[in-house]
């Protein structure tokens, strides 16, 4: 019987390749909120001015439950790691759920280089910043990993997140609320809005 896994973030934190190297340690299979909201039709409708798809909520997480009973039953997986950004809709009927944070700096950084609208940039940003996704974890449950990706490759965020999924590991470094990018006197909130 598989477990599993909800891990969230803002776009650029790594998710998809976490996910990808946490599947080959632990014997598990990914599913991308964003192929899975695609393939199923999900979207409500497409916001231009801010260049992304509105996602149906009800309906997205009601698919996903339909896929974690499925996900419950396998034996030729341990985990079905749930990935995306909005993996949180599902995170209270998770065994584990994770959210990954990175220095907003580097999300910039990262959400340029891939070509992303610069309003769009802005707005993930901002999030990162503000840590909504480790917010709607909240909203979802109180336990939960949060995990400050940055300066760490992917293998090393992989490897602790494995760990923890495997029973050992210390949470504690990952306790939500530690990361905190307001307050880190280095980083000018202002510089974001």
């Amino acid at each position: 019987m598989a477990r599993i896994l909800a891990l969230s973030g803002t776009p650029g934190v790594g998710k998809s390749s976490v996910a990808s190297a946490i599947a080959t340690a632990v014997n598990a299979e990914v599913i991308s909120m964003a192929e899975f909201v695609g393939a199923r039709n999900l979207q409500d409708a497409y916001d231009v001015d801010r260049s992304t798809r509105v996602v149906d909520e009800g309906r997205a997480r009601e698919a996903l439950l339909r896929e974690i009973v499925v996900g419950r039953s396998r034996d030729d997986v341990e985990w079905v790691i749930i990935e995306g950004l909005m993996a949180d809709v599902v995170a209270d009927q998770c065994d584990l759920a994770v959210v990954l944070r990175l220095d907003p700096r580097v999300v910039k950084a990262r959400l340029e280089l891939r070509g992303y609208d610069p309003k769009k940039v802005a707005e993930n940003v901002q999030a990162e910043l503000l840590g909504t996704c480790t917010y709607h974890m909240q909203e979802m449950r109180k336990d939960f990993l949060d995990v400050d990706t940055t300066g760490k490759d992917i293998g090393e965020v992989a490897k602790a997140i494995s760990s923890i999924m495997r029973g050992g590991g210390d949470k504690e470094p990952y306790r939500p609320g530690l990361v905190d990018w307001i307050s880190r006197p280095d980083i000018d909130p202002a510089a974001f809005f």
